[in-house]
């Protein structure tokens, strides 16, 4: 820990907005990952069950309550979907895109608020960069190059201060990538499902 802190005290005043960013950047990884794992439902088997259960012109009652059972956007979907299978194809098209709609944002929430530390990370970095010279430039201006040490360490700070902004950055870039490749992912899922659901319904597909 002793050497942490000298770390962090050798980076300049900068470090403790990095070190903010860092902690808020891991909280949300993990919560993403909690909420999209949570999220994620396997569609082949929840619309073979949905067959199962229902037909056309019968009751839904069995279908709804194995939907809400699987839960995940593509379970609150299916469930709209089913409570209006009654309807024309149209009516339950457009229910079941308002309630994807409705689940998109859960599924994105956060991940702009990790591209905004993906931003300023690196510029936190690069305000530590410029506080570290001119640190040494006052240094040097004052004693002259007689006393390097206090000129090395502005320099010192300059660089903690920049690599830990742009590691930040990168980290965040991996973590921010991944998470939007995941929620297009169970978008792109909600689209299919939600079309073979509307299919099965309406009889264009058995």
């Amino acid at each position: 820990m002793n050497e942490v802190g000298k770390f962090i005290q050798n980076g300049g005043v900068m470090m403790y907005p990095l070190i903010l960013c860092s902690i808020i950047l891991v909280s949300l990884a993990i919560e993403r990952a909690f909420v999209l794992r949570k999220a994620s439902v396997d569609g082949d088997e929840l619309l073979e069950e949905v067959k199962k259960l229902f037909s056309r012109g019968g009751d839904a009652a069995a279908a709804i309550t194995k939907a809400q059972e699987f839960g995940g956007p593509i379970g609150r979907m299916f469930v709209r979907g089913l409570k209006n299978a009654s309807r024309q194809a149209d009516a339950i098209e457009m229910a079941m895109e308002q309630e994807a709609a409705n689940e998109t944002p859960a599924l994105e929430a956060n991940l702009p608020i990790v591209k905004t530390i993906v931003n300023i990370a690196p510029l936190l970095g690069l305000l530590g960069t410029i506080a570290g010279m001119i640190t040494s430039f006052r240094a040097a201006s004052q004693q002259g190059l007689s006393n390097p040490t206090q000129i090395l360490g502005g320099i010192s700070e300059a660089l903690i201060s920049t690599a830990t902004g742009i590691t930040l950055a990168v980290v965040g870039f991996i973590i921010y990538n991944y998470y939007a490749n995941v929620v297009r992912k169970q978008v792109e899922d909600m689209e299919y499902y939600g079309a073979e659901l509307v299919n099965y319904l309406t009889g264009r597909l058995d």
